[in-house]
């Protein structure tokens, strides 16, 4: 029996076996690990909306666009004519947005979430009233419940109540409802007689906005012609939507962007009935800018464990050629141990980065676990050069790491290219190793000439 016993552990094929089930063991804090990351992800979620909720959402704001309420006459079986009231929705003819974005952070507990304060002005103008291409009648229309309408997806964070002042003259706006159909919840600014007597040129238009809002801002080019300047002290924009900037310009304090947009790109129509049928969908020709912060470090964090296993390894095969090449007899829990102490960068990684940030928490978090290691390694290999060659392993893992992690854009790539080079150092390596020979302990002559080669 005790010779047995002590086949099994000179058994190569019976060390990798063990090494296998460690490996597989250790997935299973690995999982955990990546589960209280994705809690603490979701915990952040919650103070971010948190701080949306009170302060303002991602604003979207839709408009003007001009509603004509009107009759719709209907002829029923019996020949009884009955009218019913609907909406022609007519756009502008040019459209101008100046906005001014001034932009903080604001917190709660630990976690941070960009906000603004935004002054937004609409200005242009509808051209003169034409209805004949609709083929409504104009007396059908009821001219004096003509409004304009803005659609603003987070009204209650509208700072103060704005005003319309078209030709001349200032209307208030008040809460509008859902008027336009697709759009984001409105308000509107009622024209009462306006166009009763005044509706044979232009209505030009200026509306100044006053809102907050949080992370980002966007608009609806619904003028035939837009044009569109964005400007903050943010210093790093992400311009999203169908449609990016003319002209930028992007600095450390700050970024000035424009847009010119014709609406012959657009889905929506300059003007439709609410009984046409027409096929409305403003999101598709949403543009404007995200207020961007760098990648989150959870996403980071949990994209590090993915190469979890890789350390865990990679560390293993260093200490399993020592065992093949140097002759030592190292036992399962010190494999154990040492792929605990791998396991634990992952853990301090999360836990410093929501403090401090995600590069010094790196750059802690891999001193801290390598120098574990190390130390452990010093006495249990025997050999400072030992322990040595181990720390280089450990120093080339984590900057491969980190390096991957950061190249956002050639992540794939690089970790592809990694893996193939560790496993042809591997291979390279291992290539003299005869492990049937390395399996027989009584070959102790044979043994000696395979380690002096």
């Amino acid at each position: 029996m005790q010779t047995i016993v002590s086949r099994l552990r000179q058994s190569a094929s019976v060390k990798v076996f063990v090494i296998g089930l460690l490996i597989l063991l250790l997935l299973i804090p690995l999982g955990m690990i990546r589960e209280t990351i994705n809690d603490r992800e979701q915990i952040h979620q919650a103070a971010r909306y948190d701080i949306q909720r009170t302060w303002g959402l991602s604003q979207l704001i839709a408009g003007p666009v001009l509603v004509l309420p009107y009759d719709v006459v209907y002829v029923d079986g019996r020949g009884d004519r009955f009218s019913q009231r609907s909406e022609i929705y007519i756009l502008p003819g040019e459209l101008n947005i100046d906005a001014a974005v001034d932009s903080e952070i604001r917190y709660r507990g630990i976690h941070k979430v960009p906000v603004y304060s935004a002054s937004v002005r609409l200005h242009g103008r509808f051209a003169a009233m034409d209805t004949v291409d609709l083929g409504i009648e104009e007396v059908s229309i009821h001219w004096e419940d003509a409004s304009v309408v803005i659609g603003i997806s987070d009204g209650r964070a509208i700072a103060e109540t704005p005003s319309l002042e078209v030709n001349g003259d200032s209307v208030t706006f008040v809460p509008g409802g859902q008027l336009v159909d697709g759009f984001p919840p409105q308000i509107q600014a009622p024209l009462r007689q306006l166009l009763e007597t005044d509706r044979a040129g232009d209505l030009v238009f200026d509306i100044v906005l006053n809102i907050k809002g949080s992370e980002s801002l966007s608009f609806l080019p619904l003028g035939d012609t837009t044009r569109a300047s964005i400007r903050s002290a943010w210093p790093s924009p992400s311009f999203s939507g169908n449609y990016l900037p003319h002209t930028r310009e992007i600095a450390d304090d700050g970024f000035t962007a424009n847009w010119q947009i014709s609406s012959i790109g657009r889905s929506l129509p300059s003007r439709w009935a609410k009984t046409s049928g027409a096929d409305v969908s403003p999101q598709s020709a949403v543009f404007g800018v995200d207020l961007y912060m760098p990648i989150r470090i959870y996403r980071l964090t949990l994209r590090a464990v993915t190469y979890g296993v890789l350390f865990v390894v990679l560390t293993f095969v260093a200490y399993f050629m020592f065992e093949t090449i140097v002759g030592l007899r190292l036992h399962p829990l010190q494999y154990l141990m040492v792929g605990l102490a791998n396991v634990i960068f992952f853990l301090l990684l999360i836990s410093l980065a929501e403090h401090i940030g995600f590069g010094w928490s790196y750059l802690a978090s891999a001193f801290a676990s390598s120098g574990l290691i190390v130390a452990y390694s010093y006495n249990v290999l025997g050999q400072r050069g030992r322990a040595v060659i181990v720390g280089g392993v450990l120093f080339a893992l984590y900057c491969f790491l980190y390096m991957t992690l950061k190249a956002e854009t050639y992540a794939l790539l690089a970790g592809s290219i990694g893996l193939w080079a560790t496993l042809a150092m591997i291979m390279y390596l291992t290539r003299r190793i005869d492990w049937y020979r390395r399996s027989d302990p009584s070959d102790d002559d044979r043994q000696k000439d395979f380690l002096e080669a």
